[in-house]
């Protein structure tokens, strides 16, 4: 049996200070945007990224709670590992992840 041809995928920006998180809806040919980056500590950003996803009918409970249990491994590891570690190791360790990395 085939992979779903749409699937969400989370995006993370990350900073020194302050952690940004959106989703996206990912098809066989295109990228869309289903969310706005939600940026934490700053904003409650998992629960603005849960009322945002249960907004959209046609996704499946499953595939929210999938994407937010990984938001919040990555706010988890964000608070553990935001002063130390390298886009190497993030995007290693969070491959379903789009990240990108501005500590400047």
């Amino acid at each position: 049996m085939e992979d779903k041809p749409i699937k969400l995928k989370l995006k993370a920006a990350w900073f020194k200070n302050i952690l940004g998180l959106a989703v996206d809806q990912v098809t066989i040919n295109q990228t869309y945007s289903l969310t706005p980056y939600y940026f934490w500590p700053r904003t409650e950003a998992l629960e603005q990224l849960k009322l945002e996803l249960d907004s959209k009918t046609w996704l499946t409970q499953e595939e929210i709670i999938k994407i937010l249990e990984t938001a919040g491994e990555v706010m988890n590891y964000w608070l553990s590992y935001r002063n130390t570690t390298t886009i190497n190791r993030l995007k290693k360790d969070f491959q379903e992840v789009d990240v990108i990395m501005l500590n400047e």
